[in-house]
């Protein structure tokens, strides 16, 4: 089993102490170092861009009862430099790099990915890089960079142009980051058709929707019109692909099936998993893949799907669960009425939550919670705790109690 950890780096104001931007990033840096001398293998940060706070003044407010910033990181190649200069073997990950909008699109992304990539091959010893990518946690984040319908027909399709949307942004940014050079007409071209709707009734609705447009969806679907139009481009400096995958892995952040099928053309992906998802749905995935890569010659490992765990350890259980049960009660009132969560108890069952024994029995093969010897998790030690001592408290007591049980020799 593989041990990581996930930092949000955001600020949430309505839990003591109030920390400010600084004081986030200084804490952030102590638990990177601490992380590295623990023994965690790489630290996953969240990536965000433009204030919460501003947009919450804005007529739709995405999450209008977080009170602080949902996230500080608006940078996570600059981020990473940071941490190298810090450390000296921890690897880095994305949780998740937007390569739609906020960091000016997938070429844009791409270009200073790959400059990553390159300059971490320079290093005396490379670090291993995750690129976690996907198409960012609110569409505020990319309406100012064009990403918003354009027309009527988009208007009443725009669930399926999103999707379309980050499926060509994927494409490009994979085989730019790779070495390729093209342009914007060898870009695969996509269409909108039955299969892009949940079910029946969404896509009649749809049909309906778009008769004042003049028009008509048929299952045989019409072309979607790629969002990027570029001349043949390549980027530099010059590496092989074999080069940049020698120590960078590119993650998808979706869980659309149709990106997923059109990314791994162009790049052997890792796939990221949340926290709440139940153990039944992880091992569908998982069949999913090691049957999908065997067809395409490929090796898939359970550690190639990372996941996010929430945990609350202490020596005293009563403490862990009540420490749990008041970040649940801030996430669910920070969330409410913006996203569909699942409830408290549902929560609280998914998480780490306890002494070190009641953890490590979670973590076994024979316990509901589901968890496998060959995961990779992704520790959330900070989620709603602004204490640095609490959270540096608990990222020792796992290193050193819990760990050592389920890592290979």
């Amino acid at each position: 089993m593989k041990f990581d950890v996930f930092h949000s780096i955001g600020r949430i104001d309505s839990v003591y102490p109030k920390l400010s931007d600084r004081q986030v990033f200084q804490q952030f840096f102590d638990q990177v170092i601490a992380a590295e001398t623990l023994g965690y293998e790489t630290i996953w940060v969240a990536e965000s861009h433009f204030s919460s706070e501003v947009q919450k003044q804005n007529p739709e407010p995405v999450i209008p009862n977080y009170h602080g910033e949902v996230g500080l990181n608006a940078d996570s190649v600059q981020l990473a430099g940071m941490i190298c200069e810090r450390t000296e073997r921890i690897g880095f990950g994305t949780a998740i790099m937007n390569i739609v909008g906020g960091n000016g699109g997938p070429i844009a992304a791409a270009d200073r990915v790959r400059s990553l990539a390159w300059h971490n091959s320079l290093r005396q010893t490379p670090r291993k890089l995750w690129m976690g990518v996907a198409s960012g946690r609110f569409p505020y984040i990319n309406r100012p960079f064009g990403i918003s319908p354009h027309s009527a027909v988009e208007t009443a399709l725009w669930n399926q142009y999103q999707g379309l949307i980050f499926t060509e942004a994927l494409e490009i940014f994979l085989r730019l980051l790779r070495g390729e050079t093209i342009s914007s007409d060898e870009v695969t071209k996509h269409k909108i058709t039955r299969a892009n709707f949940r079910d029946q009734s969404q896509f009649d609705g749809a049909r309906e929707k778009l008769r004042s447009t003049g028009v008509s969806l048929e299952e045989s679907g019409f072309d979607y019109v790629n969002r990027w139009n570029f001349e043949r481009l390549k980027l530099v400096p010059d590496m092989s692909a074999a080069e940049i995958d020698a120590n960078l892995r590119c993650v998808l952040g979706s869980s659309d099936p149709y990106a997923r099928s059109v990314g791994l053309k162009f790049a052997d992906l890792d796939i990221f998993n949340l926290s709440f998802t139940p153990p039944d749905a992880l091992n569908k995935l998982h069949t999913e893949m090691f049957d999908r890569y065997r067809e395409a010659g490929r090796a898939w490992h359970r550690s190639r799907l990372p996941r996010t765990v929430l945990v609350f350890i202490d020596r005293d259980r009563q403490a862990a669960f009540e420490a749990a049960s008041k970040c649940f009660d801030t996430y669910i009132e920070a969330m409410r009425g913006t996203v569909q969560l699942p409830s408290k108890e549902f929560l609280m069952e998914r998480a780490l939550i306890g002494t070190p024994a009641d953890i490590k029995q979670a973590l076994s093969p024979d316990d509901p919670h589901g968890f496998h010897s060959e995961d990779r998790l992704m520790l959330w030690f900070e989620f709603n705790e602004p204490d640095n001592k609490k959270i540096l408290h608990q990222m020792r007591l796992f290193a050193e109690e819990v760990a050592p049980h389920f890592r290979s020799s």
